[in-house]
């Protein structure tokens, strides 16, 4: 089995914290690949889609969002716990909403603000 693959905004605090408490409990189940023109592009999104939700990707398959969270925590020691209770259905709805509509969102400006002060374009 393909090995999966997780990109992420290295440049946003929260995610980056997120990611690197995974990388230490994961071993060689994840890779971990940082969001850059190039990175993006390989995965068939400009940087500011891939900034927008965090992306799995396990051979062709692709997940986003709270399906890509799901797919993580299937891979770690004692976050597959979560697994059931997020695939829920009414939970997986709720969740899926409140990340995509509230949190993602909320990242996602405040990345584009650290890209601003820093004099970067932000995408």
């Amino acid at each position: 089995m393909a090995q999966l693959e997780v990109l992420y905004n290295a440049d946003c605090p929260i995610c980056r914290r997120e990611i690197e408490h995974y990388k230490r409990i994961s071993g060689d189940d994840l890779a971990y690949v940082e969001i850059t023109a190039k990175s993006a592009a390989d995965w068939g999104l400009s940087e500011d889609q891939a900034a927008k939700q965090l992306h799995v990707r396990r051979g062709a398959q692709v997940s986003v969002g709270v399906e890509a969270f799901v797919a993580i925590w299937r891979q770690l020691p004692y976050f597959w716990v979560l697994v059931p209770i997020v695939n829920f259905k009414p939970i997986k709805v709720i969740a899926s909403v409140i990340y995509r509509r509230c949190l993602a969102p909320l990242l996602f400006a405040a990345h584009k603000r650290r890209m601003r002060r820093r004099g970067g374009s932000g995408s």
